[in-house]
């Protein structure tokens, strides 16, 4: 009798310790179940607020910072997050709250939260559980540019030499792969915020940059790519041209076979848009010409073929681009359309006061000018100096700043 009473507590001695050992077992299976649960959750929000975030800076480089909230909480609608729905809140900081951004109104900060029960803790008194995710993204890239050049493969598209002196108090960025995408010879100098370049570059003759540049950085795309035409229409004005000394007033129009001004002539132009439907813009021989809240579109037709922009022979520029609206900034826009057009060429001195963006994304520039200017941003194919200049950086008159907006990418 001994004997099977010691056999009976020993089977249930073994079954206490099995329901207890499977009990355990379920527990920590239930734990891994619920885990991965909460980390399938986790991974999925996480991807919520990095969409939050960089819809967030992207709205803020296109319209500005009033919309961003709505836009960054849309974007993580998409990606199933929806704030005030199921427990979920969406919490948005332009700029952010923490972290290494705060205080800078180009990022955008994207919290997102959400209670969630899990499956098996509540076994062990665990109701639910808090998943948080965090993301950062920041408007940034070419924003600090305002010298770019597009070619993507020619010697020299950056050149410089004749003992100039520049100054750009912004960032340089050529696009070129060639070994010497940059040349700077003849005792040049020039000095910027910094300089980034797809290939190489070659210095000579007594001549310095500084800094050096970054080499080999993978090419930018055209910074001002988004910005739409303005449009066109029929011809308002043909052949207009003013010389001899006389005094006229312009107004905005599509100005078909171009614009000349020269012999002394004395324009202003109203503030708008002046469309050069063929012919270009020509100011000589000691024109004066002066607009403020002035946009040029340089295109052509069938009727009328594509002129550059040239200003020579002593003349005087004071223009401005518009302060606000699509073209913000901008002073010069080049028709893309063009594919072989003819430099342009900005040689108005000393006098000239551009307060602008000259955008020529498909043709070559010839720049030289003085150093009175608020904000001059060059965008071309190819560019060269032929006279000394300074490019400042001053966009406080752009209520929405420069209009190199930059890329959007995530810091945070």
């Amino acid at each position: 009798m001994r004997g099977i009473e010691r056999r009976r507590t020993q089977r249930g001695f073994i079954l206490t310790t099995m329901a207890a050992a499977t009990a355990v077992i379920l527990v920590c299976a239930g734990l891994a179940v619920d885990a991965g649960y909460l980390e399938l959750i986790k991974t999925r929000m996480q991807i919520a607020a990095d969409a939050a975030a960089i819809g967030g800076a992207q709205e803020v480089r296109a319209n500005g910072p009033s919309n961003v909230v709505s836009a960054a909480r849309g974007d993580a609608a998409l990606n199933g997050f929806t704030d005030g729905a199921n427990g979920v809140a969406v919490t948005v900081n332009n700029p952010p709250s923490s972290g290494y951004s705060t205080g800078d109104g180009n990022a955008v900060e994207a919290i997102i939260s959400q209670s969630v029960s899990p499956i098996f803790m509540g076994l062990i008194g665990i109701g639910t559980a808090q998943v948080t995710a965090r993301s950062v993204a920041h408007r940034g890239g070419n924003g600090g540019g305002c010298l770019f050049t597009m070619d993507p493969s020619a010697a020299g598209a950056f050149t410089i030499s004749g003992g100039v002196q520049l100054k750009v108090n912004c960032g340089i960025f050529v696009d070129s792969s060639s070994a010497t995408a940059i040349a700077v010879s003849g005792g040049t100098s020039v000095t910027a915020a910094s300089i980034g370049e797809a290939g190489g570059y070659s210095i000579s003759g007594g001549s310095s940059m500084s800094p050096l540049p970054t080499t080999h950085v993978p090419a930018q795309s055209d910074p001002l790519s988004n910005l739409p035409a303005p449009a066109t229409g029929a011809c308002n004005y043909v052949n207009t041209s003013v010389s001899g000394g006389a005094v006229r007033s312009l107004s905005p129009g599509v100005y078909c076979n171009g614009i000349s001004l020269s012999g002394g002539a004395r324009v202003t132009l109203s503030a708008g848009t002046y469309v050069l439907m063929g012919g270009g813009l020509n100011v000589s021989g000691g024109a004066t010409v002066s607009g403020a809240g002035v946009l040029f579109y340089n295109t052509a037709n069938s009727g009328y073929g594509y002129g550059p922009i040239s200003f020579s022979g002593g003349t005087s520029e004071t223009l401005s681009a518009p302060t606000t609206g699509t073209w913000a900034g901008i002073l010069f826009f080049q028709d893309r359309g063009i594919a072989a057009g003819a430099a342009s060429s900005f040689s108005g001195g000393a006098m000239a006061v551009l307060n602008g963006t000259l955008y020529f994304p498909t043709t070559n520039l010839s720049y030289s000018g003085g150093s009175g200017t608020a904000y001059t941003i060059l965008v071309s194919k190819q560019i060269s100096f032929s006279g000394g200049a300074t490019l400042n950086s001053d966009y406080s008159s752009l209520p929405d700043g420069s209009p190199i907006k930059g890329t959007v990418s995530l810091s945070e």
